[in-house]
């Protein structure tokens, strides 16, 4: 065993020899290929992401981040559909940006921003989304949609961006950096109690936001996207909702949030014994705004959906255990059931 060690060191010993020296000795051909390499790679990712927009018939949804604010490794809320040469991204939690460039997802391509609600971990990575796609290329519009609230983000946006977007502009010209186009274009709307307003209708696509019982958070909507017979709907932050069962009959994929409550009440105990009464009231408090797994499954089999896809998970099923707790209380649907991670896509035809 010793031996084996010894030779696997002496390799790795070895191989970093021959990289330093070739590094040191022969800059001239090492460097253009690595870089040959970094821009294939690039171009193969890029390629990748056109493939997706030039699709006609599909409608593909990426998970970019599927976390609550709760500590892990995960990324925050944001999901990415792509339908008939449209980018859309509904929420822009902390990571998102970040994640769906290294997902590949063509960001300067991105052309409409839809929100949820104005919780950080949906929307802190706004500024971000909205100036990175410009300095990516972005040359055409970005629309903001929101409920009420969006039309001031959206003010408060562009002043903190205004100086940075003047360096960039100082820097490389007006010519090359269109600023125009460093800003979004706010569409901001308003659902009755209980309603359900169209907010895109173009090229085929209808997306309409509905409200949902995410109290005191209000307003707080989720969102339907049609395209061609084809049905998507993503519940944002909820509580069981009626208007989430009638919004979703018969819908292709129904992305859910959830929570463990069972676990959490525990955790609640575990923290007031270490005397974290701050954080033990927090865990409390959240349990009352969001959808345990039995009523998830409620959900998903009243409304008659053909696959229920989770996310904004509280707590992430990352340990088999947990995800076996999940899986008990998610009994009540017996249709297929998809615990998504960051990065998974899924494609309806």
């Amino acid at each position: 065993m010793k031996k084996i060690f010894a030779s696997i060191g002496s390799v790795l010993i070895v191989g970093s020899i021959i990289g330093f020296v070739a590094a040191t000795y022969f800059p001239e051909r090492l460097v253009p290929f690595l870089l040959n390499q970094q821009l294939k790679n690039q171009a193969k990712i890029i390629a990748e992401g056109e493939a997706l927009l030039n699709d006609q018939e599909a409608i593909t949804v990426v998970t970019v981040g599927t976390a609550s604010p709760m500590p892990g490794e995960r990324v925050q809320t944001g999901t990415a559909v792509l339908v008939n040469g449209h980018f859309f991204i509904f929420d822009v939690g902390d990571g998102v940006v970040q994640k769906a460039e290294n997902l590949g997802l063509p960001l300067n391509r991105l052309d409409g921003i839809f929100i949820t609600h104005w919780h950080s971990d949906h929307m802190i990575d706004l500024p971000s989304i909205i100036s990175r796609s410009w300095l990516l290329g972005r040359a055409s519009e970005l629309h903001l949609y929101g409920p009420e609230g969006t039309d001031t983000l959206n003010q408060a946006i562009n002043q903190f961006l205004h100086i940075e977007n003047k360096h960039r502009v100082d820097h490389h010209g007006a010519k090359i950096m269109d600023v125009s186009k460093a800003r979004a274009i706010p569409h901001e709307f308003t659902n009755t109690a209980g309603g359900a307003t169209v907010v895109y209708n173009q090229d085929g696509i209808k997306i309409t936001a509905f409200n949902v019982d995410h109290e005191p958070i209000v307003p707080a909507v989720g969102y339907v996207i049609e395209y061609k017979g084809k049905k998507i709907v993503l519940s944002g932050d909820t509580k069981r909702s009626d208007a989430l069962i009638d919004m979703a009959q018969g819908a292709d994929l129904l992305f859910h949030e959830i929570i463990l409550n069972s676990l959490m009440t525990k955790m609640v105990i575990g923290l007031q014994r270490s005397g974290m009464n701050r954080n033990a009231r927090i865990i409390h408090d959240i349990q009352d705004y969001h959808t345990p797994p039995s009523d998830v499954a409620e959900i998903a089999k009243a409304a008659k959906v053909k696959k229920l896809v989770l996310y904004h998970f509280a707590p992430a099923p990352d340990l088999q255990v947990i995800e076996n707790l999940y899986k008990k209380e998610l009994m009540g649907f017996s249709g297929p059931i998809h615990f998504a991670n960051d990065g998974d896509r899924f494609v309806v035809n």
